[in-house]
């Protein structure tokens, strides 16, 4: 009765609030009438909150034999049973037998606005044996309803018992009424490693539950779940658990000293759970399970584990695993009302818990305690001598800003050593300053040790604690490894605990600062002959290879010079193309690639050969400082089979043109656009940028058009000799000649 004192008061509670609540809101009589509500509670129906004077009813189907339970709880309400015809007044627990097959009404109707709390198994059709069977006999049961996740069937927010979120169905309650004081049996067949969960939810009167379990043999557990006096609407007692150690079956004797006793048990197994798990806190870090179980983590030797029990407390096994053995384990406690904590041994990598319990939850988290954020516990002591690696000290920068540490004190850890790495040349000298900041500074002090790196002897020492709110100090260190350690002053007193046990730690911030007081000589090592040798080898390889570049561009020069005096002692190139496509002795891209070619080239050439070579313009223009020409190329030259070829020949004869742009207008139609240049100029629409022409600058470029217009108009725009100027040539190309169509 312990355990149901407690769900019987805030259930009444609850209800006495709610009932007040809506006095206190009771509306004026103009206000929309109130009606029934009912309340669910994890998916059953624990009453109806009604309306003055409305009745509410709940109507269900009852076959002939079954039995109907109900307990009600309200002050002035007015409970009928309607069932074969008759109707009975109900006032407190009704059980009734349905003589033949038909409907039941369940009405509710009270003067006021209240609370009416009920509980009702609407059938109850159950043939259970009254003799107890022997355990090679095979006997009738209902499969169980099997926990396999916390999630599916346990709020940890409520308790570690399963929730059956529904009305008293057989899949997850046993119900039944005990007749003439007749005990009955239930079965639950179970495999080894498997928990079964009892929890009374429906009782009219006192009743009794002794479990046996059978195997080839049968015993009887020394516990029983047991109700004295009925039990009230929509109260559970506490949840109680066996365990089964090998397959079988438990066998539940259920009795009552009271006739016709309805009861509802709910009934769930928990899956049986073997070897070891592991878990990863970041993605796992609840773990639940009942009777026994063991889980692996990871950690570090600088990362605590924090354990929360829910609900009850926890008995448990804890092992460490150290350079690859598990040491001996120790017995603890995970408590419900606090956190436990778990701290890593030195060269620790996982932690082994053995949980033991009738059912059990704990949520697991972890948190660091390194320093400087090294990943790395600080040791205590300096180093003994040069010879000993102090990869194990973490490294305090010079400068540096507030990095964090502490002093862990429930490990022990009384004092933090960094070093201070100093690198520069010899004989130079470096002020080093080193400042800690905390709430706790009048329990710190902060010594710095300037190391003589051949015989590792203290050269020089600073000792310093608070003085004027402050800890810091400074020290002029040569070149080489030293080192800096902040200790707690009263170490006896802060580690009067057992190592392991939880106490807060000592939080601070240490910082640097730095300065090159003298920079010293940079040292002069002669290089050997092999270094010499390998030198001279390398200036010539390097030589070479920076002259790589100009035999390639002079080539290249040479090549176009050539090409250019034999293009010379030729004219009419662009009639000779077309002979050549026409007899089709050449195919058109062949020729393409020689007139892209031919481009440079014919650039070293003056002005009036290179047209010459070229043959007669279809267009051309010139002034004082510009000269321009147009010739209209073959179609087939086209890379593009709708575009129109043209070639445009452009000379400066005096000043500098910047920001230059042909341009290529559409008198009539619609706009020019350019699709391909040679050389690859940039373009964009109906414009071509070649940038800067200097004075006597000869430039060649083929271009191809798209467009539907008939006539082309071209313009040189820029700025010549600083001022804007637009060079166009009066005379309109078009681009379809008379043969061509």
């Amino acid at each position: 009765m312990g355990g149901i004192q407690p769900v019987f008061r805030a259930v009444a509670i609850s209800c006495i609030l709610l009932s007040v609540t809506m006095l206190v809101a009771t509306p004026p009589a103009s206000a929309e009438p109130v009606e029934n509500s009912e309340s669910v509670l994890d998916g059953r129906i624990i009453g109806v909150l009604t309306a003055p004077d409305q009745t509410y009813e709940r109507t269900w189907a009852i076959r002939q034999g079954e039995w109907t339970s109900l307990m009600i709880d309200c002050d002035q309400c007015t409970v009928t049973l309607d069932i074969d015809g008759e109707t009975t007044t109900v006032t407190s627990v009704l059980n009734v037998q349905a003589a033949s097959d038909g409907t039941v009404r369940l009405s509710i109707t009270s003067p006021i606005q209240e609370f009416v709390a009920y509980s009702l198994i609407e059938k109850i059709d159950e043939q259970n044996p009254t003799v107890r069977p022997s355990p090679e006999e095979n006997m009738a049961f209902e499969s169980p309803w099997v926990c396999q996740a916390s999630p599916s069937c346990v709020d940890l927010n409520k308790g570690l018992h399963a929730i059956a979120a529904t009305e008293f169905t057989p899949e997850q309650h046993i119900t039944g009424i005990l007749e003439q004081n007749v005990p009955e049996y239930v079965s639950i067949p179970a495999q080894g490693g498997e928990s079964l969960e009892l929890q009374l939810a429906h009782a009219t009167s006192g009743i009794d539950v002794k479990v046996f379990y059978q195997t080839e043999t049968e015993s009887l557990f020394d516990k029983s779940l047991t109700q004295a006096t009925q039990l009230p609407a929509n109260t559970e007692t506490e949840a109680m658990y066996w365990h089964a150690e090998n397959d079988g079956r438990f066998m539940l004797k259920i009795s009552s000293e009271t006739p016709e006793t309805a009861f509802a048990i709910k009934r769930v197994l928990y899956s049986n759970e073997h070897g070891s798990e592991l878990v990863n806190i970041s993605t796992t870090p609840i773990v639940e399970g009942h009777h026994s179980k063991t889980i692996v983590v990871d950690t570090t030797e600088t990362q605590a584990v924090v354990v929360q029990a829910f609900h009850a407390n926890i008995t448990a096994e804890l092992e460490q695993l150290v350079s690859g053995t598990w040491l001996t384990p120790q017995e603890v406690t995970f408590a419900h009302v606090h956190a436990t904590y778990l701290y890593p041994y030195p060269n620790a990598s996982a932690f082994r818990v053995t949980a033991t319990a009738e059912r059990f939850a704990f949520e697991l988290t972890h948190f660091e305690f390194d320093d400087l954020d090294s990943q790395m516990e600080a040791p205590s002591l300096r180093p003994s001598s040069s010879t000993v690696a102090n990869t194990s000290w973490p490294i305090l920068q010079a400068p540096n800003g507030a990095l964090e540490a502490e002093l862990t004190l429930s490990i022990h850890d009384t004092a933090d050593v960094f070093k201070i790495e100093i690198s520069g040349y010899e004989e130079s000298i470096h002020l080093v300053q080193v400042k800690v900041m905390s709430d706790q500074l009048d329990n710190l002090k902060l010594e710095m040790w300037d190391i003589d790196q051949t015989n590792w002897e203290i050269v020089d020492e600073r000792t310093v604690t608070q003085v004027n709110g402050k800890i810091q100090t400074a020290l002029e260190l040569a070149p080489g490894t030293h080192f800096v350690r902040i200790s707690h002053i009263d170490e006896a007193n802060v580690t009067d605990h057992s190592w392991g046990s939880h106490v807060p730690s000592l939080f601070y911030l240490i910082s640097t600062g730095y300065t090159v007081i003298d920079e010293g000589e940079e040292p002069y090592f002669p290089p050997d002959e092999s270094t010499v040798m390998w030198g001279e080898v390398a200036r010539w390889v390097m030589g070479l290879l920076f002259l790589a570049p100009c035999a390639y561009f002079g080539l290249i020069f040479a090549s176009n010079r050539k090409t250019a005096r034999e293009l010379s002692l030729k004219t009419k190139q662009l009639a000779w193309f077309k002979s050549q496509m026409d007899a089709g002795e050449k195919a058109p891209s062949a020729l393409r690639k020689s007139l892209d070619k031919s481009l440079q080239a014919i650039a070293q050439l003056d002005w009036a050969t290179a047209c010459n070579t070229w043959g007669p313009t279809d267009s051309e223009h010139r002034t004082e400082g510009l000269a321009m020409a147009i010739w209209r190329l073959d179609p087939r030259l086209a890379k593009q089979a709708s575009a129109h070829p043209l070639m445009v020949g452009i000379h400066v004869l005096d000043g500098q043109w910047e920001l230059a742009a042909l341009r290529f207008d559409a008198p009539e139609g619609e706009p020019w656009k350019v699709v391909n240049v040679e050389p690859k100029f940039l373009h964009r629409g109906e414009e071509i940028f070649v940038d800067t022409m200097r004075e006597g600058n000869l430039t060649f470029l083929t271009l191809e058009l798209e467009g539907t217009a008939e006539t082309v108009d071209v313009e040189l725009n820029g700025r010549w000799n600083g001022e804007a100027m637009a060079a166009r040539v009066p005379q309109t190309v078009r681009i379809h000649t008379s043969e061509e169509e």
